[in-house]
């Protein structure tokens, strides 16, 4: 995992959170998987069992169901692993498909607001949304995320851990203004 996020690392730069997407994501395609694998059982059990006169095109269909559920299942692994992200010491990285790749970075210094979004059944799971707010207005989200807090909470890190650039000039005063240190304009 994270080989073309290792690749793209700038000099100095370390990785400090590999993600991945939840098994939810694919939710679906485990779904009609597993109906097809019983389909497919239950097909061969009545092809020796219940009715042996038909027995071959009952033989057939069920070895058809099994494969087309690995099929199925085969599909919703490659959705799944298409997707990688990661969180560096200066950016958030996010790698998507397999033979026409899409890299998304945006560096800590251009996200403004990090959002968090879990309703009840990804708590339950263990899965969220996370959304990256840019300056500008841009958002970016990732869906499914696992450990969707702890990714949230690596960027929040992340992003105040790194000093802000104040622009200074010359002729400003660098005397801080505290409570008795105010000036009476009367």
């Amino acid at each position: 995992m994270a080989n073309y996020i290792r690749q793209s690392l700038e000099q100095g730069e370390q990785i400090i959170y590999n993600g991945r997407l939840h098994w939810s994501y694919i939710f679906r395609y485990l779904f009609y998987s597993f109906l097809f694998t019983v389909a497919g059982i239950v097909a061969l059990l009545l092809a020796y069992y219940k009715f042996p006169e038909h027995k071959q095109a009952l033989f057939y269909t069920g070895i058809a169901l099994l494969v087309l559920a690995f099929f199925i299942w085969i599909v919703g692994r490659i959705i799944r692993t298409r997707t990688e992200f990661s969180v560096t010491n200066t950016r958030f990285v996010q790698k998507d498909g397999i033979f026409n790749i899409k890299m998304t970075e945006i560096p800590f210094s251009k996200i403004e607001t990090v959002n968090f979004y879990q309703s009840l059944w990804q708590r339950f799971l263990g899965t969220g949304c996370v959304e990256l707010v840019g300056s500008g207005g841009t958002s970016h989200q990732v869906h499914c995320v696992k450990h969707p807090m702890k990714v949230r909470n690596l960027i929040c890190a992340s992003i105040k851990s790194k000093p802000q650039s104040t622009p200074t000039t010359p002729d400003a005063p660098t005397t801080p203004i505290t409570p008795n240190n105010t000036e009476n304009n009367e």
